[in-house]
């Protein structure tokens, strides 16, 4: 992503992202898919950057773990998706 582009941080996850995916509806999901290997690969769905430089889609920042000077952009996952034709997890990020 453009660093001179303006980034729309999400200071606080509560009460915005209620519909999204939580720690709870994740084992839920898990739950109803035993079927799932436990070496499963957990894939996200890509999304163009129009959703976040153009529609206002904001992101959680934290410090790179990779670069001193860098920060990693986080979006909040929608929902667990699985497909019959493989063993993955697919977590999208809208609906």
């Amino acid at each position: 992503m453009d660093t001179n582009k303006k980034i729309n941080v999400i200071e606080n996850l509560k009460g915005n992202y209620e519909y999204y995916l939580t720690i709870g509806k994740l084992k839920k999901f898990l739950e109803e898919h035993p079927e799932l290997p436990d070496d499963a690969n957990v894939l996200i769905q890509r999304v163009e950057d129009v959703y976040y430089e153009k529609n206002g889609w904001g992101v959680v920042l934290k410090e790179s773990g990779w670069y001193e000077t860098e920060q990693e952009q986080y979006h909040p996952a929608f929902c667990c998706v699985k497909y019959n034709d493989d063993d993955n997890l697919y977590l999208d990020l809208h609906y």
